[in-house]
């Protein structure tokens, strides 16, 4: 017994005499999502948090739309590894946005419990008040979010 399993409604052996497909084509792509990701927020932070033994940086809108995200493994609890790390995840998320997104970002937030204050010293940022900073020359060379965007500390 001879079984052959088309799947779009064609068969992609050509070469067999017998096979007519009445110009059909040979696959025809399912579509997995027939909706895009969409945002009404005109909000969009990079975070970067915990997750496992790794930090987890996303872009995500104000109202929760992640639209890229990036894990780095966490490494030592040193905050100079602990900032370097921070660094290597916001800046794979950041490249993983598209033309404006990446130049639309509102502000950048550490989740990092109590060490979020100690990457802040570590990237050379002045605190401004409240657990925030503002990102500089130096940090927009390696993350690729503009100089003065907003740093805030989160919980």
């Amino acid at each position: 017994m001879d079984l052959k399993f088309t799947f779009g409604g064609a068969s992609p052996d050509h070469g067999h005499e017998g096979h007519d497909h009445g110009g059909a084509p040979s696959g025809i792509p399912l579509p997995f999502s027939t909706t895009p990701i969409t945002s009404s927020s005109s909000v969009l932070d990079v975070r970067v948090r915990r997750s496992g033994g790794a930090l987890l940086a996303e872009a995500v809108t104000g109202d929760g739309v992640v639209y890229c995200s990036a894990e780095v493994p966490a490494g030592d609890e040193d905050p100079a590894v602990l900032a370097r790390t921070t660094r290597s995840a916001l800046s794979r998320a950041v490249a993983g946005l598209e033309g404006p997104l990446a130049e639309s970002i509102s502000a950048v937030v550490l989740d990092l419990e109590d060490d979020g204050a100690a990457v802040l010293r570590e990237f050379g940022i002045a605190e401004t008040g409240s657990g925030s900073g503002l990102v500089d020359a130096a940090l927009q060379r390696r993350i690729g979010v503009a100089a003065g965007t907003p740093i805030r500390l989160g919980a």
